[in-house]
């Protein structure tokens, strides 16, 4: 499409057949459409935000790591007291401060997610209605908002949907940058740091989209190298303080857990019961993108072969390297590739609108056309919610199942929410007994608001393999002093508990209790 009021020399004089007849408008109706679409994602994306439990891992573990910031410091990232190097720390911070302005809750522990997702289509939706139509706008919003995948970043604690924003930003400063915009240079680099400092490794993607946008567009380069190269500076000037402090405190350590654990270990190998085929992500996109996902590799093309769409070209490489980025690594989860739905969205909404204006149809052929894609929607949205739900369900593709936490987070909640003096004046950590050795602690320890410490009656086997947020026990006897402790533990281990220790019941459910454990006071010789 030629932007009338573009001064890129690369802008084609000539009207391509698939070109749309709709104009971009104004910044005043842009800022209108934005106000709009902004207000329709936060209806869409903050209701009942917080109405169900945090899940174990991700949600879990991010929500404690930031509410020990909060007493630990900002800088160095704690779970369960102890140093946590595995992440960057934006979306931590982020989330630490909501916890400090609004209290700890699910709702506070979702509302950086809920709110990145709401900026995400805001962003889009505003830069769409300004370089290409308001139409295009608003089936980018509209797309992304009944994009399953999309909605389920956007409504957990987690860190996808602030990467995706990051990630977003940093491709319309590409797409500025080839319509010879100068301020895409900041876009890009401001939206590199965001999604570099809110998850690391995810971010590679970006660095090989750009490598591979400027060898396809070196006129870019040529005519920007300044602004990028001071560009390139202050981003580094924005990543580099962390990660240098981190590793000049930690060393090795640091350089094992964030790079070593969660990148090389993760890119070579299937761990932690995801295993899954290399095309596990063609599965995701049917049930999570459905049925958008059937135009995403038309539109891609598309954009990559038509000189028209040249300036969406850098969406087109950033979706298909993500898809086959992650495809290629070992460990494979469904949120890997969700920064690629806004890209995608961008490109079916560019694409369909160019269809639209080839077939001029009539105000009625595209009401009717518009009730036909909702009930194909619907359609499809009924067939996929099982699948779906398995995506995100407890059984790993292992067949691991993660236990579900509901009774669990009931009986915390009774018990920690509001302290009785025994709980509250009970030093020390919980101690956590229960059978089995797939146990995950990340909401014990949120929902109990203390460190926990997972036992059992007998040391673990030498070369016994562990995990620090599912098995990680010691011995009864070595974690129980010689004052009380508070302790959950399943009710089918009671009466294997020792008869040298005493457990005095707090609160129970149909098969959890809580209680403190203190050894058994020896009596007295008779005098």
């Amino acid at each position: 499409m030629l932007f009338t009021h573009s001064r890129s020399p690369n802008a084609l004089a000539y009207r391509h057949p698939m070109a749309t007849t709709h104009q971009p408008d104004s910044a005043r109706a842009a800022l209108r459409s934005t106000a709009l679409a902004t207000l329709l994602a936060a209806i869409v994306l903050l209701t009942l935000l917080g109405h169900n439990r945090l899940t174990d891992w991700d949600e879990g573990i991010y929500a404690q790591v930031s509410r020990e910031m909060l007493t630990s410091g900002f800088l160095v990232p704690h779970w369960n007291l102890q140093p946590w190097l595995e992440k960057p720390p934006l979306m931590l911070w982020i989330t630490a401060i909501f916890f400090r302005l609004f209290g700890v809750s699910e709702f506070t522990a979702r509302l950086g997610s809920a709110l990145s997702g709401i900026a995400l289509i805001g962003l889009l939706n505003g830069w769409l209605t300004l370089r290409h139509s308001r139409l295009a706008a608003w089936l980018s919003s509209i797309i992304l908002l009944t994009t399953f995948g999309f909605l389920h970043i956007a409504r957990v604690g987690e860190m996808d949907a602030l990467l995706s924003l990051g990630l977003c930003t940093a491709l319309i400063g590409l797409a500025e940058l080839y319509l010879d915009h100068r301020h895409g240079v900041w876009l890009l680099w401001l939206g590199f740091a965001v999604a570099l400092m809110t998850k690391g490794a995810a971010s590679v993607t970006l660095g090989l989209t750009l490598i591979l946008f400027l060898a396809l567009e070196p006129g870019i380069l040529r005519r920007h190298l300044a602004a990028l190269t001071l560009g390139f500076a202050l981003f580094l000037s924005v990543v580099l303080p962390w990660h240098l402090e981190l590793y000049h405190r930690f060393g090795p350590v640091f350089v094992d857990q964030y790079i070593g654990l969660h990148i090389l270990h993760r890119a070579t190998s299937q761990i932690e019961g995801h295993v899954t085929p290399w095309w596990y992500y063609l599965r995701v996109l049917l049930v999570s993108a459905a049925p958008f996902c059937l135009l995403y590799p038309i539109t891609a093309v598309d954009a990559l072969r038509r000189p028209n769409l040249r300036q969406y070209r850098v969406f087109a490489l950033f979706a298909l390297l993500e898809l086959l980025f992650f495809s290629a690594i070992k460990t494979r989860l469904p949120h890997y590739i969700a920064p690629a739905y806004p890209a995608f969205s961008v490109l079916v909404a560019v694409w369909i609108v160019a269809r639209l204006d080839a077939l001029n149809l009539t105000r009625s052929l595209r009401v009717q056309l518009s009730a036909t894609a909702l009930a194909l929607w619907l359609l499809t949205a009924w067939i996929t919610a099982t699948p779906r739900s398995r995506l995100h369900s407890p059984r790993l593709p292992s067949g691991d199942v993660t236990p579900n936490n509901r009774e669990q987070v009931a009986l915390l909640k009774q018990v920690f929410a509001h302290p009785s003096p025994t709980v509250a004046a009970t030093p020390g950590p919980l101690l956590d007994w229960r059978p089995g050795h797939y146990n995950p602690v990340p909401t014990v320890i949120f929902y109990a608001n203390r460190a926990v410490q997972q036992v059992q009656l007998q040391p673990l086997q030498p070369g016994t393999p562990t995990d620090i947020y599912a098995f990680n026990p010691e011995p009864l006897a070595a974690a129980v002093g010689t004052q009380p402790s508070l302790i959950l533990l399943d009710r089918s281990l009671l009466p294997q508990l020792p008869a040298s220790y005493e457990f005095s019941p707090i609160a129970s459910s149909s098969t959890l209790a809580v209680g403190t454990i203190a050894p058994k006071t020896p009596l007295s010789p008779p005098q």
